[in-house]
């Protein structure tokens, strides 16, 4: 069964968004441990960015791979997709903008990212209940 173009992108996009997340986790953590200068809330902020962060660029690695082997509810997996992304950018890029820049966004940025962590979690459960992987 051959993938359409469509679904050949946004594979691709979801692997390559995931692994910049990915890098950039790795990056303000491993800043985090020597750039504050004991400012213990500016480290906590960025390594909570960073573990949520690597965790949810997983989880939206894994949901791309298993759309690729298998078939199952692709709304699911398309929304649960967007939920872990737009979490990612909402919870970890908020706490990083914090961390790094002192900056707020004086919204509710963060907790509507982990609200969208907590939904994506619920779609994936989903798409698990209607997931049949393809014969090879």
């Amino acid at each position: 069964m051959m993938m359409s173009g469509s679904t050949r992108f946004w594979l691709k996009f979801w692997i390559i968004y995931a692994a910049l997340w990915g890098a950039g986790s790795v990056a303000v953590g491993a800043y985090a441990a020597h750039g504050f200068e004991g400012d213990e809330l500016r480290v906590l902020w960025a390594q909570t960015g960073s573990l949520y962060g690597l965790v949810h660029a997983l989880a939206l690695l894994a949901l791309t791979a298993l759309g690729a082997a298998g078939s199952g509810c692709s709304r699911a997996r398309t929304i649960a997709s967007g939920c872990f992304s737009l979490g990612l950018l909402f919870f970890s890029g908020g706490l990083f903008l914090k961390a790094l820049c002192d900056l707020s966004l004086n919204g509710p940025y963060i907790p509507v990212g982990g609200s969208l962590f907590i939904l994506g979690w619920l779609l994936t459960v989903a798409f698990g209940f209607t997931y049949r992987q393809k014969d090879l």
